[in-house]
């Protein structure tokens, strides 16, 4: 049996965290003589539930779509450096066949380093090729239950989360045969009209992609998907809180809007996360990093570089989220909404886990009881 202690401060007081086999078993004064033979990791920080970042590309130097467990392995240590704890590896449009290579690499029982891997977002092709951001066009395709079914059973039903237009001819059953599988729909890359996204909402869909990013603007007359998803409570919002993709002004009103049970960061990072600035690949297309942003050679944005324990000092730094909150927008909302029992710190919740200083700087990362960083 591995068991692991963690000190630190939890609910306003120093604590210790007892793991065994990858799971929370005490929490509190633990006993001196549960030390025996167990890894203690005294952090001297905060103590929070490790962050999970539901659209992550790629990061330090790799990207999903090479479609490698070794590709998949580095994104997973990369971010785990910065708080991530779960991860969905997120795909881009892409041909069928590039998309079977990702689908088919991916070993569901493998042992990896770095954060838990917890299935894929497939972000594309059934988008509406009016709202394509940086995904290419000529991959774009209409909803298709046979290649849905095709890439779920290629990753062993590792699917967990879809984004798609719910405008579009097929949208409905996809969006129901998704839903049937407890796969979470989201709405992005769309030119949805609040009817349309209401209409998804009835037959499924959760969620909303990227927030404001790539889809049919707020109007005071035709909501579109934006303004829907902020007056619509039945729905959860991702928010790339990178201060680029959206403005300092529109986070604040999106989170008293929605409210922070309502909210999720993503960072939406590509292979350039981590990284020096320069040109790099995405999705088989050129982009160029400079002053954080990451662009196609037109200006488009595409994707970006941040990481979750830099949106959330992003957030706390322009007093758009409560240090109380923090977990709500990291991983408990997630968690919820992908039906999972991490984002807690609470006996029989998975023990991942993370430690914070005074400045929101991550010094400890821990991965089902095993410490995967330290600063």
């Amino acid at each position: 049996m591995s068991v692991t202690i963690m000190s630190g401060e939890w609910n306003g007081r120093v604590q210790q965290i007892k793991m065994e086999d990858g799971i929370i078993t005490a929490i509190g004064d633990i006993a001196s003589t549960s030390f025996i033979g167990a890894t203690h990791i005294e952090t001297g920080g905060r103590l929070f539930p490790g962050y999970i970042d539901v659209h992550v590309h790629g990061g330090g130097g790799a990207e999903v779509m090479e479609g490698t467990e070794d590709a998949f392995e580095q994104v997973a240590l990369t971010h785990a450096r910065h708080g991530t704890t779960g991860l969905l590896l997120t795909t881009v449009t892409a041909s069928p066949e590039d998309l079977d290579k990702v689908f088919t690499a991916y070993e569901p029982k493998r042992i990896r380093n770095g954060a838990e891997i917890l299935g894929f977002h497939l972000e594309g092709p059934f988008i509406n090729p009016a709202k394509p951001g940086a995904q290419p066009k000529e991959f774009i395709l209409p909803p298709s239950e046979s290649l849905f079914k095709r890439w779920q059973s290629r990753s062993e039903g590792a699917i967990r989360y879809v984004t798609l237009a719910p405008e579009l001819e097929g949208a409905e059953s996809l969006i129901k045969l998704a839903v049937d599988q407890g796969i979470v729909v989201s709405m992005g890359h769309c030119n949805a009209t609040s009817s349309q996204v209401s209409q998804a909402i009835a037959w499924g869909a959760k969620s909303v992609t990227h927030l404001f990013n790539a889809m049919s603007p707020a109007g005071h007359r035709e909501p579109g998907l934006a303004g829907t998803a902020l007056g619509e409570d039945r729905l959860m919002v991702e928010i790339i809180a990178d201060l680029i993709h959206v403005h300092p002004l529109m986070l604040k009103a999106a989170l008293r809007a929605k409210g922070t049970e309502q909210v999720m960061l993503i960072t939406d990072a590509v292979k350039a996360a981590d990284m020096p600035e320069g040109e790099y690949g995405f999705g088989g297309r050129r982009v160029f990093v400079k002053h954080g942003a990451v662009r196609l050679e037109d200006g488009t944005l595409a994707g970006s570089t941040l990481t979750l324990d830099r949106a959330v000092r992003n957030l706390l730094g322009i007093h758009a989220l409560r240090p109380d909150d923090v977990n709500l927008v990291t991983s408990l909302n997630q968690a919820r909404l992908l039906n999972l029992p991490h984002g807690r710190i609470s006996i029989g919740a998975p023990a991942n886990l993370i430690a914070v200083n005074s400045a929101w700087e991550v010094t400890h990362t821990v991965v089902r009881g095993k410490l995967v960083y330290r600063a």
